[in-house]
């Protein structure tokens, strides 16, 4: 297993979409959007007294923040790797992999703190 596919992103799923459709050049004019029927949905009622009962943050911040540290260490291995093997393709795409990665982790983590800023 490389040090890019050891890095857990299952709790990014679609932000790393979700911030190339906004970015600048990207982004299109007329980019869809979802819609949703309002009609349709349901108005169950839903208990939210323990809402924040389990939430750890200490926990959270050190999760993300091992994220981004390993994220960062997996992108300088494929700089270094890639300049060890005289930057083939497959050193680009890992390099364009692990900036990517690094990114979403990154942006995770200042939302994060952002997060627990505003609720402190």
């Amino acid at each position: 297993m490389s040090s890019i596919s050891s890095i857990d992103t299952s709790l990014y799923s679609g932000l790393i979409e979700s911030m190339q459709a906004t970015s600048g050049r990207n982004s299109s004019a007329n980019a869809a959007r979802p819609t949703y029927d309002s009609s349709d949905a349901e108005t169950a009622q839903v208990d939210l007294s323990n809402y924040y009962s389990d939430i750890k943050p200490g926990d959270l911040l050190r999760t993300v923040g091992d994220n981004v540290a390993q994220s960062a260490e997996a992108l300088d291995n494929a700089m270094v790797s890639a300049i060890q093997n005289g930057y083939t393709v497959q050193d680009a795409i890992n390099i364009k992999l692990a900036e990517t990665a690094y990114k979403a982790n990154a942006y995770v983590m200042k939302s994060t703190i952002d997060t627990f800023e505003l609720t402190i």
